[in-house]
């Protein structure tokens, strides 16, 4: 074959996996970590029955120092730790939930990785549990470790190289926070409140979101529109706004009455704070908490379970605590 059809062909065959990738030419890796454990890390972990306290962060994008003052200041970790690695759980049974963007847009993206990995098994010997969910920034990084989010120079691609690092050893699962980072649930529902990143599950129940987003992960490696796509559980915007049934009715699919997001910062209401919408059905979470965003300093829902009725804060790093919603367990 002659050159120039060498090249024809080559070209045919790299327009034929950009097609096959939504127009995005990947960084090719094999995956090394083996297959997912799905008995032990489903896409939809589900909590039963709920702790006597929920908390919630989402899109901490690398603000370790924020994210630290905010868990500190209401007491789910002793005090400021000296390294990620040492902080110490002090919220007892609760639950915290995280749910995505922990890199990308900030200064200390493997800082914030390393501290709720620390935190999961602390969390675990006091009777309580951390539960990080994948965010968009997380599914494209396995996606593609050399994404143009990842390599820009707020990305979580200069922080891994600075460490002698390299990112495929993350996306592979041969580097520990790797492994850990593939293991992540897509969504968590605990007794009533359901979380994930975007929030739009497309109204499936969690059996038939457990299946597809499976699909997604094995054979396909994050290459689906279940996970990148612009309707995908992680990166959908503006989902809950032609309907405004909508999160009561999504929130009941799942088994919950109540559906927590981030990803979307101006969601429901102001940039900045946690807003509610649809009567309590529908809270947005993302408060721009990362120094590079600076929406705020960082905001955390809380889920007190007071007797008969559910009570909504907003926790603030000062310690002033705001009540957005409260109504009946059942």
């Amino acid at each position: 074959m002659k050159f120039g059809s060498l090249v024809a062909a080559a070209s045919v065959v790299l327009s034929l996996f950009a097609s096959c990738s939504g127009g995005h030419t990947r960084t090719p890796y094999t995956v090394l970590s083996g297959p997912r454990d799905w008995t032990a890390h489903p896409a939809v972990l589900e909590i039963d029955p709920a702790p006597t306290a929920i908390y919630a962060v989402s899109d901490v994008h690398g603000g370790y120092d924020r994210v630290v003052a905010l868990l500190a200041r209401h007491a789910v970790i002793a005090q400021a730790p000296s390294s990620p690695a040492t902080a110490r759980w002090t919220a007892g049974s609760a639950v915290l939930v995280v749910t995505g963007d922990l890199f990308d847009k900030g200064p200390a993206p493997l800082e914030a990785v390393d501290l709720f990995r620390a935190l999961e098994s602390g969390a675990a010997a006091a009777g309580g549990r951390v539960v990080v969910t994948l965010g968009n920034h997380e599914g494209e990084f396995l996606f593609d470790p050399e994404n143009d989010k990842a390599t820009k120079s707020d990305g979580v691609d200069q922080e891994i190289h600075a460490r002698g690092l390299e990112p495929v050893a993350f996306a592979n699962g041969s580097e520990p926070r790797g492994l850990w980072l593939r293991e992540r649930p897509f969504a968590v529902r605990v007794g009533r409140w359901f979380f994930s990143h975007a929030g739009d599950t497309h109204g499936r129940p969690v059996a038939e979101l457990e299946r597809v987003l499976r699909l997604a992960v094995e054979p396909h490696n994050y290459d689906d529109a279940e996970v990148i796509g612009d309707g995908s559980i992680l990166e959908s915007r503006g989902w809950y706004a032609s309907d405004d049934a909508s999160g009561a009715r999504y929130a009941k699919a799942v088994g919950a009455r109540h559906m927590v997001f981030g990803h979307q910062p101006d969601a429901l209401g102001p940039r900045g704070a946690i807003a509610v919408g649809q009567s309590g059905a529908l809270f947005r979470i993302d408060c721009g908490m990362s120094p590079d965003v600076n929406d705020s300093e960082g905001k955390m829902l809380r889920v007190r379970f007071d007797g008969a009725v559910d009570v909504a804060e907003q926790l603030a790093p000062d310690g002033a605590v705001l009540e957005l919603w409260r109504g009946p367990v059942n």
